[in-house]
């Protein structure tokens, strides 16, 4: 079961068992509780919101500023780049297949980049942003092939 549907299935327990809990202490007129469970809601709420993709707007962020003019948004490798560069998709088999150093060596160093420059620790970003780039990337589904 993949991450996503994982969060999702937890967040519908929770969420049902709360809901539950809240229609029966209005039923009582459980004043002084209802506050909590609106709260208790709100960041079930939130948490479902951003939980699901495990990645934070940041990673988001950098993979849209740096990566997707080429590889796409959906890590298709369909873009405007494509038409002049081969650029790979990041759903397919092969680079899903790759480790996550591999994967590193390629995007902080350019390691079998042959056709176009893609060096990105020596042109500013971190480690860290280029690790968090690579969570990024796996989170994009086979099934979008």
């Amino acid at each position: 079961m993949g991450l996503k549907r994982v969060w999702l299935a937890r967040f519908v327990s929770v969420f049902h068992s709360e809901y539950d809990r809240a229609i029966r202490m209005l039923a009582n007129n459980d004043a002084p509780r209802k506050s909590l469970v609106n709260l208790v809601s709100i960041v079930l709420i939130v948490a479902f919101c951003t939980l699901p993709s495990g990645m934070s707007a940041a990673q988001n962020a950098l993979y849209s500023e740096k990566c997707a003019r080429c590889h796409a948004g959906d890590g298709s490798g369909h873009s405007a780049a494509a038409t002049k560069v081969t650029v790979p998709d990041l759903r397919s088999k092969r680079v899903r297949q790759m480790s996550d150093d591999d994967l590193y060596a390629a995007t902080a160093h350019g390691k079998g980049h042959k056709s176009y420059p893609h060096a990105f620790l020596h042109t500013g970003l971190t480690e860290p942003q280029i690790r968090g780039v690579i969570k990024y990337i796996r989170t994009f589904s086979a099934s979008q092939n």
